[in-house]
């Protein structure tokens, strides 16, 4: 477990540690059945994880988790799936998708186009109309490779950035704009310097509130109040367990001056740690509030993961430590830190952090 990158996603470091302590009630052993060096799909390994998601209970993404902590390709009993689709029908969709899409996200299309060639099916078959936002069929076939073939649990919210659907889990039904006039006024009063992606994370958040008979205003924080534990937990769920882009808790962030955060922890306004103090008062005077806030919550999200800055800091004349560009991509695609930290960063320390590459 200490070995795991430190950019893995706090879920799949919990899924991967219940896996352990199953092998460990079943007097099993890591090391039995752990892949040699290069090896990606290690057969005996492989058959322990589908017996413990198929017959113990043991939550459908473990496989996932272990694929991504440890560079394998385990797969579900069902079938054999390929990192890179074969027909040149899904290599072009490929090609077409938005330079701007996410890394991961792109990684999920790929893997369910090649889903789709196991079963000897087309994305031609399958592809929304023009202007259509929830084809049934698309859907069904997503929300079951997800749940019974062991797809990422984001395969869903992939495809509906990649291609501006609005498919949903098999639980309800989400619209692309709310009804309820209480919403809709939210959706008026956002700033205008929202970006368009957030205010359609936002938009859809609402439309899943109304899909659940909730309000906005029975969750919402009072004025001043930037997090309460109901808004957070209804975000948070929406996320995990109902597809809603991994953006929408970082948009609500943004549109209404909050700080919810992940499952995993608290984010504090101001670091507790003298050198994270220290840090914040070494800032230049010239840099912008929003960006020296930028910071201060990223020195707080260090002190909650029990990281400090000077362990990821730059040596003398680095622009780019790699540690610590991998630490703030964390931070804000898992626990909802602001879009601009990257930003602040490297404006405060002279760096030139970069995003994830996209392919």
């Amino acid at each position: 477990m200490a070995q795991l990158p430190e950019i893995l996603n706090p879920r799949y470091r919990s899924a991967i540690s219940r896996f352990l302590r199953h092998l460990e009630q079943q007097n099993q052993r890591w090391s039995a059945l752990a892949p040699a060096a290069g090896e990606e799909h290690p057969a005996a390994l492989e058959a322990v994880v589908n017996a413990a998601i198929k017959d113990h209970g043991l939550n459908i993404a473990t496989r996932t988790a272990l694929n991504h902590g440890f560079n394998l390709l385990l797969l579900g009993p069902s079938s054999q799936i390929r990192l890179a689709p074969g027909l040149p029908e899904h290599q072009t969709v490929m090609a077409q998708l938005p330079k701007i899409l996410d890394r991961s996200h792109r990684s999920c299309i790929s893997r369910f186009l090649c889903h789709l060639e196991r079963q000897n099916q087309r994305w031609s078959a399958l592809a929304p109309a023009a202007g259509e936002k929830r084809p049934a069929a698309l859907e069904a076939v997503v929300n079951a490779a997800m749940q019974h073939h062991g797809l990422d649990p984001s395969t869903r919210a992939a495809l509906n950035n990649g291609f501006n659907l609005a498919l949903v889990a098999p639980s309800g039904r989400v619209r692309l704009a709310p009804l309820l006039a209480e919403h809709q006024t939210m959706m008026a009063q956002l700033p205008q310097t929202l970006s368009r992606s957030y205010r359609s994370n936002i938009s859809r958040f609402l439309c899943h509130l109304e899909q659940q008979n909730q309000h906005w205003s029975a969750l919402a924080p009072a004025a001043g109040e930037e997090h309460t534990a109901a808004l957070e937990a209804a975000v948070n769920t929406a996320i995990q367990d109902h597809g809603l882009d991994e953006n929408t808790r970082a948009a609500l962030n943004r549109g209404f001056n909050l700080t919810l955060v992940g499952p995993s922890g608290r984010v504090r306004l101001t670091p507790g740690l003298p050198e994270h103090q220290t840090v914040m008062a070494q800032l230049p005077e010239s840099l912008s509030s929003a960006y020296r806030s930028n910071i201060s919550r990223f020195l707080c999200h260090l002190e909650q993961q029990n990281q400090r800055w000077a362990a990821l800091a730059p040596a003398a004349g680095e622009e780019r430590p790699l540690a610590l560009e991998a630490a703030v991509n964390t931070a804000m695609q898992h626990h909802g830190l602001d879009e601009s930290t990257r930003a602040a960063i490297n404006r405060g320390f002279k760096l030139k952090l970069k995003a994830p590459s996209r392919r």
